[in-house]
């Protein structure tokens, strides 16, 4: 099975930027100075790999670890719904926002085993 573009380019990515010369500043830079299509694009991509960022913050946060950079996701990604509240994105395809339905838990009832009540002991029933 062949990968796609997609994960390809995401693997190649993921390998340099383990790199220690990698240059986030270069990388940047060059991303940035492309036409406004290609623009919109790497923004799409940017806020898609900032909503799931944000995910892997809400469940790392349950264990008490994160890093910094979760964080700025988790800040950035409140800042994207916020502007989408606001504004009307249409040439743009961002994310929609994840909504959890949890389900409530339905109240057990408890079972009583054993002795009825605690001070009536069946067996001096006789």
């Amino acid at each position: 099975m062949s990968k796609t573009q997609e994960i390809k380019v995401a693997e190649l990515l993921v390998n340099l930027t383990d790199d220690h010369w990698f240059n986030p500043t270069i990388f940047g830079r060059y991303l940035a100075d492309q036409p406004v299509y290609t623009v919109d694009r790497i923004v799409e991509m940017l806020v898609s790999v900032i909503s799931e960022l944000d995910k892997v913050y809400e469940l790392l946060k349950v264990n008490g670890t994160s890093s910094e950079g979760l964080l700025l996701a988790n800040e950035l990604n409140e800042c994207i719904k916020a502007y989408q509240e606001i504004n009307v994105i249409s040439n743009l395809k961002l994310p929609k926002p994840t909504v959890y339905n949890i389900k409530r838990e339905v109240k057990v009832e408890p079972r009583v085993f054993g002795y009825t009540d605690e001070y009536k002991n069946p067996f001096d029933q006789v």
